[in-house]
């Protein structure tokens, strides 16, 4: 795996140590997510040869799209530098549009779930993917952090799934219950969701504990023949094998019949009697109309309206560009 590494700058590597050093200081789920998204993405851009280095561990489980669209996990250290090598992005730009991160509650581990949308645009092509990626951040006994689990899956156009699949047991039990309401017995004490403030989907509120989830699910009264779904990702906790991460991409209708595209991340636990817990839970609508620059957002006087979404940092040839204050906050030498 060495040989696929070139030289890097010693400053990579020096400004990577310092974030993780760092993250000791963050207090906050969404603090953590997004110091280490922005050092994520600015890697991948620039030095792809040290990503799975720099974050991923030996128990880590990547999912990506194989060339026909099949989802595909590696496993192994060297098949994750392999994958992240073969998909040349070094001198890609990535528009990261927003991310939603949750504290992990169980007693058994500590770490944040990340839930991440964005557009990736590989270097001399001008196809533009919207992707989302979801990711278990684990906090180890030195307390540094370690990516275990990584869906990556790409959400410009999937068609509706014919059914959903047997093997998903615990997305078919979710979302083919007759009333949204019982959904409550599916979570804990210990279980935190998240949901859009705002049609536009922009903000995000937190809601930890039973009856707080209790009180947005009896206020939601959705019907599950108003989903449809288009895509289920799941991957198997390597450490706590009756654990799942699961990802899901779909089309719902509220009350007022609106249509909204949607991503669910979910961390459930399978039971011993066969039912099952929500720990973790995370939904987001990603149908709102994207700026294509932040170039293009900063310039204009205007108040961005509400069905506008703005990129929360880029990075583009090498350097980490930021909407809220308009400057490089990161440009490391090639």
């Amino acid at each position: 795996m060495d040989s696929m590494i070139k030289d890097v700058d010693p400053s990579v590597l020096l400004a990577n140590g310092f974030i993780q050093s760092h993250f000791t200081n963050l207090n906050t789920s969404e603090a953590l997510a997004n110091c280490f998204l922005q050092s994520y993405f600015l890697n991948l851009g620039v030095y792809p040869e040290v990503v799975q280095m720099m974050w991923y561990a030996d128990d880590s489980v990547m999912t990506r799209p194989g060339p026909d669209g099949t989802m595909m996990s590696f496993t192994s250290p060297e098949a994750i530098q392999e994958q992240i090598v073969s998909c040349d992005y070094e001198g890609a730009s990535f528009d990261v549009m927003s991310f939603a991160a949750q504290s992990c509650n169980t007693s058994s581990e500590d770490g944040a779930f990340i839930m991440v949308t964005g557009f990736l645009t590989c270097k001399d092509k001008q196809v533009r993917r919207r992707f989302v990626q979801s990711l278990y951040l684990a906090r180890r006994q030195d307390r540094s952090y370690a990516i275990v689990n990584d869906f990556l899956r790409y959400i410009d156009s999937i068609p509706a799934l014919p059914s959903v699949p047997e093997s998903a047991g615990f997305v078919k039990v979710y979302y083919e219950l007759p009333m949204r309401e019982e959904l409550g017995l599916m979570y804990v004490n210990e279980s935190i969701m998240s949901r859009p403030t705002s049609t536009s989907g922009r903000t995000m509120v937190e809601m930890p504990g039973l009856d707080a989830i209790n009180k947005r699910v009896s206020n939601e009264h959705k019907r599950a023949s108003n989903f449809i779904l288009n895509s289920v990702d799941y991957q198997i906790s390597r450490s706590f094998k009756d654990r799942m991460f699961i990802m899901v991409c779909g089309f719902v209708t509220l009350d007022d019949k609106t249509e909204r595209k949607f991503l669910q991340f979910f961390y459930v636990t399978r039971c011993h009697n066969g039912s099952y817990v929500i720990y973790n839970d995370i939904l987001r609508y990603v149908d709102v109309t994207p700026r294509d620059t932040l170039e293009s957002s900063s310039q204009s006087a205007a108040k961005p309206s509400t069905d506008v979404e703005l990129p929360y940092f880029m990075v583009k040839k090498g350097k980490l560009l930021s909407y809220f204050n308009n400057i490089d906050t990161q440009n490391y030498p090639h």
